[in-house]
């Protein structure tokens, strides 16, 4: 595959130093239009009879002998384009068929999750929600976010080595137990959501599943993929049902052979952001261990950011969601990596002494090292102009950024996103990437939120999501990776009273070109979730920079019983 593209790169930055431009003359014919910005081929069909090629910076006429040598190149471009199509449609179609027969390179890979549904129930609140609280009001934030949900597990070891009959009969039921205490506090979960503006708070309860997964954990966890933790998944809600009328969360607790519990939630994005999970989840831990420390979650985004019936736009997450076939890989970045990636200068143009004195961050040093491979592998597969831009959109959480701080228990998705740009074609450093992250996220000041508080900020987030509605309409919805942290989240120390979870994984609900940056459970490094579609990823995890720095599909079993921390592994 490589010669194919090194030889479809090298036609393609000859035609853009010949620079042509193809028009048709006095006679009707296919006319192929050249623009260097962005680099682009667009064709017209009419009835053809003659080609007259000119020159892109001059109108003289050239020589019929010359001409003929660019068409040939113009062809042969297009044939070689046509070569890597039917390639990559090949290599799609037997990866389908790989993963129909459920195929793996590694033996306990290759057999699907044996799983037995034991009970299926709704669980509702332990004491109804008051009357005066039976509507709540969703904030313009959770009003503009996709109606759509997201799947995320946490893997929780037997480390105390109670019976499996135990866990079935007493763990499992003190679960359920504990989490309809929670629900009482967290009444909106236990709700129905009626439209983007209000959650019904009628206790419907949480769609609530038991299982029984016939394998250890250790065994599952030997060689976890995306698929395999899929089949994990509560069957109601899924991610491509809407959340209108339907339960607010569906949860699944698999027990495996060995007594482990793999603690699977879907949740409405509605009003779930990633810190509104930790802090249900959190909540839910410290009922079930019998903490006296109380969590008392906050309602107060509606009151900070009023919803908008009149708002004109959304957020346009949903341009990235796809029905391509995709592929998710995950990348183990362990702090000797992260001391390497950190120790680079970062470039930032601003004056500011606060952004250009400190050192690189966790999400800054992996999000430019993702970013520049998955912009390289676009620059291989499709043709980039000297300015055709590639963008990076980060979710940076608002609670600590306003001023004064929102609580951190606050509910609903009091997130932001912002967009870095680069342009591939300049084989753009990663010191240069990691300043255009730090830069875009720095925006997302106290002054910045501020403007979108109370009704007057109805008008501030119109404007702001006009600018990124244009951004994805300028922007091929194919050159954008988007990126959402809860590094520094606290998961891995959530405990339900029977040890600390050994792994944490949230799933794509079906984006294209999304990274999710996770904390590991020991050593301090990061474990980034990579969705892109087949033909980028092939090229993405063989990115010989990207590797020197990351560890692919890594076993979390790594982190079990570890001697040694220091390095994460």
């Amino acid at each position: 595959m490589k010669w194919l593209f090194s030889g479809r790169k090298a036609i393609r930055h000859l035609l853009k130093l010949q620079q042509y431009h193809v028009n048709n003359d006095k006679h009707s014919l296919p006319r192929l239009y050249y623009a260097p910005n962005p680099l682009r081929f667009s064709i017209s069909m009419e009835l053809p009879y003659v080609f007259s090629c000119k020159k892109y910076s001059n109108s003289s006429i050239l020589n019929d002998t010359e001409s003929t040598k660019r068409l040939k190149l113009i062809f042969l471009y297009v044939f070689m384009n046509l070569i890597q199509t039917c390639i990559l449609c090949l290599h799609c179609f037997i990866t389908i068929l790989c993963r129909s027969m459920n195929y793996n390179k590694h033996e306990s890979s290759n057999k699907k999750v044996d799983l037995e549904i034991m009970t299926r129930s709704v669980l509702k609140p332990a004491s109804p929600t008051p009357h005066h609280l039976k509507t709540f009001k969703l904030s313009i934030l959770d009003q503009m976010i996709l109606d759509i949900y997201s799947p995320l597990i946490l893997f929780i070891p037997n480390s105390d080595k109670a019976s499996v009959n135990d866990v079935i009969t007493k763990r499992s039921k003190h679960l359920k137990d504990t989490l309809s205490h929670i629900l009482t506090q967290f009444y909106p979960m236990a709700g129905e959501v009626k439209d983007s503006l209000h959650i019904e708070c009628n206790d419907k309860g949480v769609y609530y599943i038991e299982a029984r997964v016939n394998q250890t954990l250790e065994d599952f966890l030997s060689y976890p993929d995306d698929e395999k933790a899929r089949a994990l998944n509560p069957e109601s809600p899924r991610t491509v049902e809407s959340s209108i009328g339907n339960f607010v969360i569906g949860i699944q607790v698999n027990i495996f052979n060995c007594g482990g519990i793999g603690l699977s939630t879907s949740v409405s994005h509605k009003i779930f952001d990633g810190h509104t999970y930790f802090t249900f989840m959190k909540a839910w831990a410290a009922a079930t261990r019998g903490s006296p420390e109380t969590l008392a979650p906050s309602f107060m985004a509606y009151e900070v950011f009023p919803n908008n019936p009149c708002l004109e736009l959304s957020m346009p997450a949903s341009k990235l969601l796809t029905t391509k076939f995709l592929s998710t890989k995950r990348f183990l970045f362990n702090s000797t990596a992260l001391a390497r990636l950190k120790s680079q200068a970062v470039a930032c143009s601003s004056s500011s002494t606060s952004l250009t004195s400190r050192a690189a961050t966790r999400t800054e040093a992996t999000s430019a090292i993702i970013w520049k491979a998955a912009a390289k592998a676009a620059l291989n597969i499709r043709p980039f102009g000297p300015r055709s831009p590639h963008a990076f959109g980060s979710s940076v959480n608002l609670r600590k950024r306003a001023s004064p701080p929102l609580p951190s228990e606050s509910i609903g998705n009091i997130v932001d996103t912002t967009a870095a740009i680069c342009f591939p074609e300049s084989q753009p450093d990663l010191a240069t990437l990691m300043a255009q992250i730090r830069e875009s996220i720095a925006k997302v000041d106290s002054n910045h939120i501020e403007s979108m508080k109370g009704e007057k900020g109805h008008e501030k987030i119109n404007e702001m999501l006009r600018g990124l509605n244009h951004l994805m309409d300028v922007i091929d919805v194919q050159d954008c990776v988007v990126s959402s942290s809860l590094l520094n989240s606290g998961m891995y120390e959530m405990d339900f009273g029977w040890g600390k979870p050994i792994w944490f994984y949230n799933m794509n609900p079906g984006f294209n070109r999304v990274v999710y940056l996770n904390d590991t459970p020991k050593g301090g490094g990061v474990e980034a979730t990579v969705t892109l579609s087949l033909e980028e990823m092939e090229i993405f995890e063989r990115d010989s920079e990207l590797l020197s720095y990351a560890i692919v599909d890594p076993s979390p079993l790594q982190f079990l019983n570890q001697k040694n921390s220091r390095n994460g592994l």
